[in-house]
């Protein structure tokens, strides 16, 4: 008799292996977090909101641009991923930097 394996929660799939990716992510939804109560409360918020995205961003950019120079297969579906999620990950570092000096010169 054969033993069925039991699945895992999305959680537990998605921290199974943990890394530089989980941690990109955790850092921007905190800048996420800082940067919406930063709206409601002071710049000193807001400030630190845009440096974790600004970190978070380009930290995921590194990330993509790795997985780009290492794979060999132009048409391997993580290759394609990680070219789109590089232009993403681009715009988000500009809006973040641009929001960044804009709180530190205005």
């Amino acid at each position: 008799m054969e033993r069925t394996k039991k699945k895992k929660n999305i959680i537990v799939r998605y921290f199974t292996p943990f890394g530089l990716k989980q941690t990109c992510d955790m850092v921007m939804l905190v800048g996420f977090v800082l940067l919406i109560v930063g709206l409601c409360t002071n710049e000193a918020v807001l400030l630190a909101g845009f440096i974790c995205y600004c970190v978070g961003a380009l930290a995921s950019v590194a990330l993509c641009v790795k997985i780009l120079v290492t794979t060999k297969n132009h048409r391997d579906p993580a290759f394609k991923n990680a070219l789109i999620n590089v232009a993403i990950m681009g715009v988000l570092f500009a809006l973040s930097l641009f929001g960044l000096l804009w709180t530190v010169l205005g």
